[in-house]
């Protein structure tokens, strides 16, 4: 799957939410979100810098739950 603009650097969907949209590694670690369930021409949002800061989403996500009852976005 193509993570860039150029349609040039690859990527691998490395997750699912279950739900259509599709998180997608790039080459350079970037983790990315589809905004749709078509990986066609995928429109992408950057969630993280690398996996190791995407594999640490549900962890704060559950921090925050715990501690105040409000789940953050992952």
């Amino acid at each position: 799957m193509a993570v860039d603009g150029d349609q040039t650097a690859g990527g691998l969907v490395i997750r699912s939410n279950g739900g259509g949209l599709s998180y997608v590694a790039g080459i350079d670690g970037t983790v990315y979100r589809t905004r749709t369930a078509s990986l066609d021409e995928p429109e992408l949002d950057k969630v993280a810098d690398n996996l190791r800061q995407f594999l640490e989403l549900p962890q704060r996500s559950l921090t925050q739950l715990v501690a105040d009852g409000k789940p953050c976005r992952l």
